[in-house]
């Protein structure tokens, strides 16, 4: 088998597989527009409020830790 042959091969392969991937997708319980998956990010309390752990690990640290109250 030449290489043209397993390129074609493997052509269909995906096909196949694309098929298959539909109709799983098409069992799944549709979700409405806006709303999450079963991802729960986790989060941490600053003085400015509730913020996802990946902003405090971020660059907004220190804005999100400094109290931003008007007197």
């Amino acid at each position: 088998m030449n290489i043209k042959d397993k390129i074609t091969q493997a052509r269909e392969r995906i096909k196949e597989l694309e098929v298959m991937i539909s109709a799983w997708e098409s069992t799944l319980p549709k979700k409405k527009f806006g709303d999450k998956n079963d991802h729960v990010e986790p989060t941490i309390t600053t003085p400015a409020g509730e913020i996802s752990e990946t902003l405090m690990s971020g660059a907004l640290r220190d804005h999100y830790m400094k109290e931003h109250r008007e007197y």
